[in-house]
């Protein structure tokens, strides 16, 4: 009988066959494959049969009939995942090193209910997977100047508010504990909520700078009227779940 992978890793393509093509490839041969099975959702009709061609890991593909968001298409992924653990991750991360083992390894301290690596963009710059939990003012200040991380920060390993949804690794259990990602959001915000109700259930989120990966964004379409009305939106009801929010 063949082992169940240890995690059970949930990609979304909406039109991104070819990203998802170039990530398979980099969890192939940075030995990442070793550790998991893949769910991919195809959120809007697009042809992937090629994409399952010898690949050695577990891949099952998820046809929507109707497009979702990233909360609900995760939940649903989770919903097929038997395996102990449970990563959710963009079609446009590449993996130059497998970086599960050392994820793995500080989940064994179970006060940690969800990690990332560091991420950096395709010329090595960090990115800002790490952040603070937004409030109004905070937007604010982002508005007039860069946003001042703590000190602490700094650090090979350390806890930051919430870790953005491009790389997440949960264990299965805790997910399920907090309830998975709330579907009302429909994009946007639905990572830093998740961190949150984490935190509240008495874990900690993590980020490690010893492993990292790369996170090739492409944010062109982000500039549209409907994804600001989609991160508006995100925002209001992220200040109107949790008004006066203490970790």
């Amino acid at each position: 009988m063949v082992a169940e992978p240890r995690i059970c890793l949930s990609v979304i393509s909406h039109g991104q066959a070819e990203l998802v093509r170039i990530l398979l490839a980099s969890l192939r041969e940075s030995g990442a494959s070793r550790h998991i099975s893949v769910i991919l959702t195809v959120n809007i009709p697009e042809d992937v049969r090629s994409l399952a061609t010898g690949l050695p890991f577990p891949f099952q593909v998820v046809y929507n009939s109707s497009p979702k968001g990233f909360a609900a298409n995760q939940n649903q992924a989770f919903s097929f995942c038997r395996s102990p653990f449970f990563c959710v991750m963009n079609p446009d991360i590449t993996l130059q090193q497998d970086p599960f083992p050392h994820l793995l390894s500080l989940l064994a301290d179970r006060t940690i209910g969800a990690v990332t690596p560091v991420l950096v963009d395709s010329q090595g710059k960090e990115q800002d997977n790490a952040r603070l939990f937004p409030t109004p003012w905070r937007i604010l200040l982002r508005l007039v100047r860069r946003e001042r991380l703590p000190t602490a920060w700094q650090s090979e390993l350390f806890y930051p508010e919430w870790i953005a949804g491009m790389f997440m690794l949960f264990p299965a259990h805790v997910y399920r504990h907090v309830g998975g990602f709330d579907e009302k959001y429909f994009m946007y915000c639905e990572d830093a909520d998740i961190c949150l109700r984490i935190w509240r259930s008495g874990f900690r989120v993590a980020l490690s700078r010893r492993i990292m990966a790369i996170h090739d964004a492409r944010r062109s379409s982000h500039k549209t009227f409907r994804y600001m009305r989609w991160h508006l939106t995100s925002l209001a009801r992220f200040f109107i779940s949790h008004p006066f929010f203490r970790l």
